[in-house]
């Protein structure tokens, strides 16, 4: 079984400095500015054209929630956390957080495992492995209800030759949504086990 890469995770601890959204907002939309000046090189000659004198390099970085979840981004040692959970009420400017987090397109990290060492709290926002396939297992075994019923139904007609076709196409499908919910569940499985080692070592 592959294990994941140590790198994949980034542990984040350290105060609180900023909540830049809270669940009041159903669609959090931040844009923040960053400019960083370099300096001229050593050898730069002051008396030549300003425009080499250094750049200025600006970054924009928004962060934007559409999906219209619980959610609050925070700051916690110059990084944007995202925190979609029922209980990340309970959390304020101030409190000593550890988080193992994942990046994300949007820029900021979507926090994966949140201890707040302040208020003693600690859940986990990744779902079980059984949890996490839930839907597919139910379909699969509709699916594999439907076509076998089918089969069965159809078995002493001699002329259904489409149903039959169907009913073998709902148990492909059945036995396909089967083996994708147990790589899923197995996926799920590993980031777990990645996460209890990485929380043991910053126990």
């Amino acid at each position: 079984m592959a294990m994941i890469a140590v790198t994949h995770f980034k542990a984040i601890f350290g105060p609180v400095t900023r909540i830049l959204g809270s669940h009041d907002t159903t669609d959090i939309s931040i844009t923040e500015h960053t400019t960083t000046r370099h300096e001229p090189h050593p050898g730069f000659d002051p008396n030549a054209s300003h425009l080499h004198a250094g750049n200025t390099h600006t970054e924009t970085h928004t962060f934007v929630n559409t999906a219209r979840e619980f959610v609050m981004l925070l700051e916690v040692e110059g990084r944007t956390l995202k925190l979609a959970s029922n209980d990340y009420l309970a959390v304020a400017v101030g409190d000593t957080v550890r988080a193992i987090c994942e990046p994300n397109p949007n820029g900021q990290l979507v926090v994966l495992d949140w201890h707040n060492v302040t208020r003693g709290i600690r859940f986990r926002t990744l779902p079980s492995p059984l949890a996490g396939v839930a839907a597919q297992i139910i379909w699969s075994l509709a699916l594999l209800a439907a076509g076998c019923g089918m089969l069965f139904g159809f078995a002493q007609a001699a002329d259904a030759l489409f149903p039959r076709l169907v009913a073998i196409a709902l148990v492909m499908a059945a036995a396909i949504l089967a083996v994708t919910a147990y790589r899923g569940a197995d996926r799920l499985s590993q980031r777990h086990a990645e996460l209890d080692r990485l929380t043991g070592m910053a126990a």
